[in-house]
């Protein structure tokens, strides 16, 4: 689908995918793009946030600004900690390092809008 979409011209600010999607195989195919991506990960993704080892990303201390942390295979990625008011959890990823959390905020409505 993303060579389709280039061979179609689109040049997308961000590529927004949802869980199932978030394989390393797929995120290295949006950066040989050179295009941004924008995700979800599971809880049980493993992540390196200390250069100690992958743990669980759910284990992981992750401030409200997000977290620089290294995914096995990939790279470093941004991660943010949403947490509802419910008490369930989504974890957005991101590889602009630097993306703020209203950013994240705008680029994640976009993707339910998407979705839905």
């Amino acid at each position: 689908m993303l060579d389709k979409a280039e061979e179609r011209g689109f040049k997308p600010e961000f590529v927004l995918f949802d869980t199932w999607y978030a394989s390393v195989k797929n995120l290295k195919a949006v950066r040989n793009k050179k295009w941004y991506f924008l995700t979800r990960f599971k809880k049980n993704r493993l992540v390196n946030p200390d250069n100690e080892g992958n743990v669980p990303l759910e284990t992981v201390d992750i401030p409200l600004k997000g977290l620089l942390v290294h995914l096995k295979a990939y790279g470093f990625v941004k991660v943010f900690r949403i947490v509802s008011k419910d008490g369930d959890m989504q974890h957005w990823v991101t590889d602009v390092q630097d993306m703020d959390e209203s950013k994240r905020e705008d680029l994640a409505k976009k993707s339910w809008e998407i979705e839905e």
